[in-house]
């Protein structure tokens, strides 16, 4: 890393904090204090005090970066690794930045910072992490010729579950589908835990018309991970029509709306689910979410208007049995 001079005045600066008036490193200590006990709003007014003196302190960047990603004030956390890397050319610093990116979709700033990444002399895990993260970013643009050039570049590969799946989607782009299916068994194989190499393995085979051997690898991918969002939409189409398997499914649903209640993929899924069970109270109040949080989607408005004039009908049917 790189030693920079802290500001000029820092021996003689202080900062009003509760009353109190500590020096920085004093206020770094209650920061960390604060993370600690998980109370990082507090840890953030604590930082503010400083920022204008110690916007190019590493510990201070440090500590800030801790507290927006406690906070999920992501922009700013990138903003801050920016800095940070900026300031140290330190490859964990860059590789920060780049899976940060990575995650907030900015693809094209992501692929930038792992572009240089590639020219530095990384150790054996960190250009483990560059290989993973420009994998995720070829799969994302589709494009198998950059996954192809990080495979052959990247030495552990050929026992790197990521890369025996990615390596397999390549095969199967290409056409070459037993290639396909034994490199994500392989992968499965390396790491059980691979949830993405599960689903593949079950859409090959629904491809290749073993539907039983398809549900079974779905329920392996949603084993390891429940909310895979893709595996759990094959199962809501794929799953036996069965009350056991409705109900086991349905479950699955819930569970992950649970956590991220506005997934309209996946709420329309749980929306299909209750109409084909007959629950259309339950369904019209899916409905209802997906239109109160897009009012302006038409697809949504005519299906709520759809489960309307079915529960209206119902309701005339029943009425008319004697």
């Amino acid at each position: 890393m790189i030693a920079l001079e802290r500001n000029a005045t820092y021996d003689e600066s202080h900062f009003s904090l509760e009353g109190m008036m500590p020096e920085s490193d004093s206020v770094f200590g209650l920061v960390e204090g604060d993370l600690r006990q998980r109370r990082y709003t507090s840890a953030m007014m604590k930082l503010t005090t400083l920022s204008n003196n110690y916007s190019k302190d590493l510990k201070f960047l440090g500590l800030l970066a801790q507290t927006q990603k406690a906070l999920a004030d992501f922009t700013s956390l990138i903003k801050t690794l920016q800095v940070r890397a900026a300031l140290t050319q330190a490859c964990t610093d860059n590789l920060a930045l780049m899976n940060m990116l990575y995650s907030q979709g900015r693809l094209n700033e992501a692929l930038d910072v792992a572009l240089l990444l590639q020219e530095k002399d990384l150790s054996v895990s960190e250009s483990r992490t560059l290989a993973h993260c420009l994998v995720k970013i070829y799969l994302e643009f589709n494009d198998y010729e950059g996954i192809q050039e990080v495979v052959a570049f990247y030495d552990e590969a050929a026992e790197d579950d990521l890369m025996v799946w990615a390596t397999g989607l390549v095969r199967l782009a290409d056409g070459f589908k037993n290639e396909a299916l034994t490199l994500f068994r392989k992968s499965v194989g390396i790491n059980g835990l691979n949830d993405q190499a599960w689903v593949s393995l079950s859409l090959l085979h629904e491809e290749m018309g073993d539907r039983e051997l398809a549900l079974a690898n779905l329920e392996k991918a949603l084993d390891v991970n429940p909310n895979n969002a893709t595996g759990l939409k094959l199962m809501t189409k794929w799953h036996p029509r069965d009350a056991e398997q409705t109900k086991n499914v349905m479950s699955k649903v819930r569970h992950y709306l649970s956590q991220y209640e506005f997934d309209e993929e996946i709420s329309l899924c749980h929306m299909q689910m209750l109409t084909e069970t007959n629950d259309m109270g339950s369904a019209r109040f899916e409905i209802e979410k997906l239109v109160l949080n897009n009012p302006s989607n038409p697809k949504f408005v005519a299906m709520k208007t759809e489960i309307d004039m079915t529960m209206k009908k119902n309701s005339q049917d029943g009425m008319k049995t004697p």
